[in-house]
């Protein structure tokens, strides 16, 4: 199930938004879960750092904050998503394991355990498409129980859905 995003204007989040030093949030309107990245804005191009060495990145994650985890959840994970992907999707980060003190992860840092992607290896890849713009989910979920990744990527990342009780993301675009 995709959930809606909304710009999120309130006091106390634009607050939040100022110390982890992000530009936007997006949000989950039913669970109140937003996620930003000081990197770059909703729906914006995401910064040539933070795209593949191929095609000319470092293949370094963007920053990310996050602000609303509910009190009931236990762990917290972040997937990045090429949706635009030949397939339909592909996995590009995946981080599990994130306590729920956490509230917010810095260009390059890894705040947890992280699974494989698509591409079969244990890091961030950066976005790296092979024609035209992609957009590049990254979600924030909050779990319920804490998970043992298990399987492929997309195995993990339907493991992660079955356990969240919310979830927030915000877009950004790569082409070239």
């Amino acid at each position: 199930m995709k959930i809606g995003k909304q710009v999120v204007t309130g006091l106390a989040l634009v607050a939040t938004a100022a110390l982890a030093g992000c530009s936007t949030e997006s949000a989950s309107p039913a669970s109140g879960l937003r996620i930003g990245s000081s990197s770059f804005t909703e729906g914006g191009a995401i910064p040539q750092k933070n795209a593949c060495a191929e095609q000319g990145g470092r293949d370094v994650s963007p920053a990310l904050a996050w602000s609303g985890v509910p009190d009931s959840a236990r762990e917290l994970a972040i997937v990045v998503n090429d949706s635009d992907a030949p397939g339909g999707s592909y996995i590009h980060w995946i981080v599990t394991g994130i306590p729920v003190s956490r509230n917010h992860v810095q260009e390059g840092e890894s705040p947890g355990k992280v699974a494989r992607g698509s591409d079969g290896r244990r890091r961030y890849a950066g976005p790296c498409p092979p024609s035209g713009t992609h957009h590049y989910h990254f979600t924030v979920y909050a779990l319920r129980d804490r998970i043992r990744p298990k399987g492929d990527a997309k195995a993990v990342h339907q493991q992660i859905k079955d356990a969240a009780i919310a979830s927030a993301e915000t877009v950004g675009t790569w082409g070239h």
